[in-house]
């Protein structure tokens, strides 16, 4: 039972809040702050709220029969264990909500803590509504790519970084930016197996409003924009230098947008574009924390 729960969780892809939560963070050290009680709880909550979002995903997509009319890779269409009955829909949305109100309730003791600071109000306020939105009405409206965008990227950045220093500045601002495109950039790559299901249900987001052809095109401006914002950045004196090493992983982003572009339109030949795709955003969010945490250690 307990490995279903793991699969059901999605837990490769909590892979994401695991390194972009220690990169806030490790900004903050290279800034002079540090506390490690308050990281801990960022990272717990912010896991738990990826956790819920991630469940309650599942289980709306089940309850409106998507799960039911995909054909599963190991990165869309669903974690597959509804559809399959190792888990009961009522326990799953028990889950989601569980997971959603730890998640809340980190995110309250921090706006407490700082006397209701309308900053950290308002960021636990759109995480929160992202995720009892995300499946119900924003992936509906078309807006799910730059939602998880936010969330995973300036939002969790600049949110870890703000608990450790108090203030709000550039720097995590273009990480948190770059860091953004590259999770909405693992989103919009999944969605394309699914594009004729996620219609038929509603869902309008950018593959099926642009068409797979037209998406596929653009998806190079999403993935180079992040890099760009990389180098903007640190050629503008406000990202240190050593966030250039995440461009290691430029090739792994550039392989996903030379399968998309080829493959865009048939489903297994994608899954290694795909797998690409979350390499390139796990790798570079591995390479900047590497380049902060030298710097932690050096200043």
């Amino acid at each position: 039972m307990p490995n279903i729960w793991i699969k059901e969780f999605r837990a490769p892809f909590l892979l994401l809040p695991a390194i972009f939560v220690p990169v806030g963070i490790a900004i903050a050290w290279k800034h002079g702050s540090i506390d490690l009680p308050s990281a801990v709880l960022t990272f717990v909550g912010v896991l738990c709220l990826h956790i819920s979002v991630n469940v309650l995903n599942d289980y709306f997509d089940f309850r409106s029969g998507l799960d039911l009319a995909t054909t599963p890779t190991p990165f869309s269409g669903g974690s597959t264990v509804l559809p399959a009955g190792k888990l009961t829909p009522r326990s799953v949305l028990i889950a989601g909500i569980l997971f959603l109100a730890v998640g809340m309730m980190i995110g309250s003791y921090f706006i407490l803590r700082s006397a209701f600071d309308p900053i950290l109000l308002g960021i636990v306020a759109i995480a929160g509504f992202s995720v009892l939105a995300y499946s119900t009405i924003l992936s509906r409206l078309g807006v799910g790519e730059l939602v998880a965008g936010l969330n995973f990227g300036p939002l969790l950045i600049i949110g870890s970084y703000y608990l450790q220093t108090g203030r709000v500045d550039l720097e995590p601002f273009l990480v948190g930016i770059a860091l953004g495109m590259l999770v909405a950039g693992v989103l919009y790559i999944n969605e394309f197996p699914d594009t004729i299901a996620d219609a038929n249900v509603g869902r309008r987001h950018l593959i099926v409003r642009w068409g797979k052809a037209k998406a596929a095109t653009r998806f190079k401006a999403l993935v180079g924009g992040a890099y760009l914002v990389i180098l903007a950045g640190v050629g503008g004196g406000v990202v240190t230098p050593l966030a250039l090493l995440s461009l290691v992983a430029l090739p792994k982003a550039n392989s996903a947008v030379r399968i998309l572009s080829r493959k865009y339109d048939k489903t297994l030949e994608l899954i290694p574009g795909m797998a690409s795709m979350v390499m390139a955003t796990v790798w570079t969010g591995l390479l900047l924390l590497a380049g902060y945490l030298i710097l932690g250690l050096l200043l």
